[in-house]
């Protein structure tokens, strides 16, 4: 999965590179599944927004982009990558 990251979570950055997935910061321009951060106070949210978007394949074929977005505060590294691999912050039933 490809993952743009905020600045400063440097120790996540290496553990999600570890677990195999492909970790650029945010608004190094680059094509990504998902966004995580942490401090919403010091970090600006058009950063995120000029992330170009990921391109899926979605229900009968239509292109499906977007990026999951998510807050990595108060989150274990385990529960960051079952969100990731989940996609979803809780299951839906």
């Amino acid at each position: 999965m490809n993952i743009a990251i905020q600045k400063g979570l440097e120790q996540l950055k290496g553990q999600l590179e570890n677990r195999g997935h492909k970790v650029s910061y945010i608004g190094d321009n680059k094509m990504v599944d998902a966004i995580v951060y942490r401090e919403t106070n010091s970090y600006p949210y058009y950063e995120v927004n000029n992330v170009p978007s990921a391109f899926t394949s979605g229900f009968d074929n239509h292109a499906v982009y977007g990026a999951l977005i998510v807050n990595a505060a108060n989150k274990s590294l385990e529960e960051i990558l079952e969100i990731l691999d989940k996609r979803v912050y809780s299951p839906l039933f």
